[in-house]
C-alpha cells in the first residue's frame, strides 16, 4: 500500500522534483498535440531552475509541492492574476500518481493560498485536446465558455473553467 501523499510550500530543494513531474505529465499529455520536440522545448523553458527558484521566493505567488515518501508527486502555482480578485492555480501531478487524490490535495491547498491573498473567483483555462486536464477541471469546477489562444504561432481552443472561493 502506498503512503498518503502530503502538500507543503515549496523550497528550492524540491525544484528537480518539479521539473521531473513537469517532464512526465506534459509529454504524457502534450505529445499527442504537439510533438515530443516541442514539448521539450516548452518544458525547458517554462520550468527553467532560476524561474522556478524564483516563483518559490515570491510571497504572492503559492508554490506548492505534493510528495510521497520524500518524492515530489505533484505540483501547484497560483495568484492572483487581475485585479478583479481573479486568480489561476495551475496543478500538475506525475502520470503515474493520476487517480489517487493528489491534484485534488494540491487544488484545496492552493484555494486557501487564494482566499488568503483575496481572490474571489479562480479562472483557469484548459486546452480542449487535453482529456485528462478537462476531466479534474469539469469535476472541480463550472465550465465557464471557451475561447482560443495562440500556443507557439498555433491557434488552440481552450475550455474556460472558473470557481468562486
Amino acid at each position: 500500500m502506498t503512503s498518503k501523499a502530503s502538500v507543503r510550500p515549496a523550497e528550492w530543494d524540491d525544484v528537480p522534483g518539479i521539473r521531473r513531474v513537469a517532464r512526465a505529465a506534459w509529454h504524457e499529455v502534450y505529445d499527442g498535440i504537439f510533438g515530443d520536440a516541442a514539448v521539450a522545448a516548452m518544458v525547458d523553458e517554462a520550468y527553467d531552475e532560476d524561474v522556478l527558484e524564483r516563483m518559490i521566493d515570491l510571497d504572492e505567488v503559492g508554490f506548492f509541492v505534493a510528495t510521497r515518501d520524500g518524492d515530489v508527486v505533484g505540483y501547484a502555482s497560483c495568484g492572483m492574476t487581475e485585479p478583479a480578485s481573479i486568480g489561476d492555480l495551475d496543478i500538475y501531478v506525475h502520470p503515474d500518481h493520476w487517480g489517487e487524490g493528489i491534484g485534488t490535495a494540491l487544488l484545496e491547498r492552493g484555494e486557501q493560498h487564494l482566499r488568503d491573498v483575496g481572490t474571489m473567483t479562480i479562472r483557469d483555462e484548459v486546452l480542449v485536446e487535453n482529456g485528462v486536464g478537462n476531466a479534474f477541471y469539469r469535476e472541480h469546477f463550472e465550465e465557464a465558455g471557451q475561447r482560443t489562444v495562440d500556443f507557439g504561432g498555433e491557434e488552440k481552443a481552450v475550455n474556460v473553467y472558473e470557481k468562486s472561493l
